[in-house]
């Protein structure tokens, strides 16, 4: 038996949410609330629900429909669905199929998130990929002889690059202390 929530009957009705609500709040013995305020609907209580909306349909007021186990030809016991007068039996499979949907969206969750993790570990390799390249391309730079090319600055003061080129003369100790000389 499958359980639909207000937003699920709503489109398989279509009618608003509101107008779901409505109607449930208007039959409080015929549509209960869930442990969290929210109503929730089984097969037998979508009938019920397409009852009302025909004879809506066919112009009869909300408050003059009366729901009963004639309206639906159902007893009323399978009417309402109290969650306390569950047998144990039914409350195990509730709470295996609870289990099962929070699996499913572990499992779910886990792949996304390892599917994140992946996508960041490739645009750093690629990353990684690129610098080895700049630093690849820079190393050979490194590694190349030196042409014996003239800079602009050798071309325009030839003296003061050779100056820079040359290593410096060594002093004499008599011309450190008297640099007059």
């Amino acid at each position: 038996m499958e359980i639909l929530k207000t937003k699920e009957a709503a489109e398989l009705l279509s009618v608003s949410q509101t107008t779901i609500k409505r109607w449930a709040a208007m039959f409080p013995d015929f549509f209960l609330k869930d442990r969290l305020g929210h109503y929730t609907f089984s097969e037998q209580q979508i009938s019920q629900l397409t009852h009302i909306k025909d004879r809506i349909n066919h112009g009869e007021a909300l408050e003059c429909i009366q729901l009963d186990q004639a309206d639906d030809k159902l007893p009323a016991g399978l009417l309402q669905e109290n969650p306390g007068l569950h047998s144990e039996g039914d409350l195990m499979n509730r709470i295996w199929t609870r289990i099962e949907d929070i699996e499913h969206a572990l499992d779910q969750k886990a792949s996304e998130i390892v599917s994140v993790q992946l996508l960041q570990q490739r645009a750093e390799l690629e990353d990684m990929r690129v610098m080895i390249k700049q630093l690849s391309a820079s190393l050979e730079t490194m590694h190349k002889p030196v042409t014996t090319s003239r800079s602009p600055y050798e071309e325009l003061h030839p003296v003061a690059a050779g100056r820079l080129m040359s290593p410096p003369r060594k002093r004499s100790l008599l011309r450190s202390f008297f640099p007059f000389l």
